[in-house]
């Protein structure tokens, strides 16, 4: 067995294809148990201020207008029985699919994933396994209802849910607080009221059981002078499951060539992903 297999354990994906949903976090779909690996710094350029006096609907409109993304992050993770750091490349064309490869050690890949509005597809290098669900078959497994452009926004740092209309606005300190909702999910933006950057996002479900926690920090521009988050910090609590997970970017571009080309090699055998 070698060093590899010994730190990453094959029963231990199923756990991690849940923590994607939780977490909506695409990276962590093949994550598998992982040592640390160093945190980088990136050097970014402030943000050009904005009005104060800013509408709500001001705010929600400054989002982030992209086509396609390529990005690299460190994360950290953490669940009630997991603790563990990795290493995502990731593309993205909007609306059509995610790429995602993931690095142990900082120097292996040992998992690759494509998702689309259609289909979750995955394969783990060691062992040599296959994964190949449909997205509804995903979203069943994982017991939560992520839709594909919310796994989207999160990469990118936009608001969840869009198109949700304000119930609520007001201003505490340097922070404008707006309220948005729809069916049964309330969204609370906190925006930088100097920067008009989103600072803190809380996305909960009473009916669902479900909240989500995201800080934003570390803006820098990026294609276009575009505001970018490198650093997300994520808290999920599902039906009182909680798990964490730190992304820090040390890359980020936007409307570049992406190759996002998904296969499944013949050698590689096709498992399925029991249910808890």
């Amino acid at each position: 067995m070698t060093k590899l297999q010994k730190r990453y354990p094959f029963q231990l994906l199923r756990t991690h294809v849940r923590t994607i949903a939780l977490a909506a976090a695409v990276l962590l779909l093949l994550g598998t148990q992982a040592c640390n690996t160093t945190k980088k710094t990136t050097t970014t350029e402030p943000v050009k201020p904005v009005s104060q006096e800013r509408k709500a609907e001001e705010y929600l409109a400054q989002t982030i207008a992209w086509n396609t993304f390529s990005g690299k992050a460190d994360m950290h993770f953490e669940s009630k029985d997991q603790n563990q750091d990795v290493t995502g490349n990731l593309r993205m064309n909007k609306s059509k699919d995610i790429w995602a490869s993931i690095i142990a050690l900082g120097i292996a890949e040992v998992a690759r994933a494509s998702i689309t509005p259609d289909s979750l597809r995955a394969i783990v290098k060691i062992g040599k396994k296959a994964y190949a669900l449909s997205y509804k078959e995903g979203l069943e497994l994982i017991q939560a209802q992520v839709e594909f452009p919310v796994l989207q926004n999160l990469l990118i740092g936009n608001p969840l849910i869009n198109d949700m209309p304000v119930k609520k606005a007001e201003t505490k300190d340097s922070l404008m607080l707006i309220t948005v909702a729809k069916d049964d999910f309330t969204e609370l933006l906190q925006y930088n009221k100097r920067t008009g950057t989103l600072q803190e996002l809380q996305l909960s479900s009473e009916q669902r059981g479900f909240t989500c926690t995201i800080r934003y920090e570390k803006y820098g521009p990026i294609t276009g002078q575009q505001p970018f988050a490198f650093n997300r910090y994520i808290t999920i609590n599902n039906k009182g499951q909680e798990v964490k997970l730190d992304m820090e970017f040390s890359k980020a571009e936007l409307d570049v060539p992406v190759e996002t080309s998904f296969s499944i090699p013949a050698s590689y055998e096709r498992k399925s992903i029991p249910k808890k």
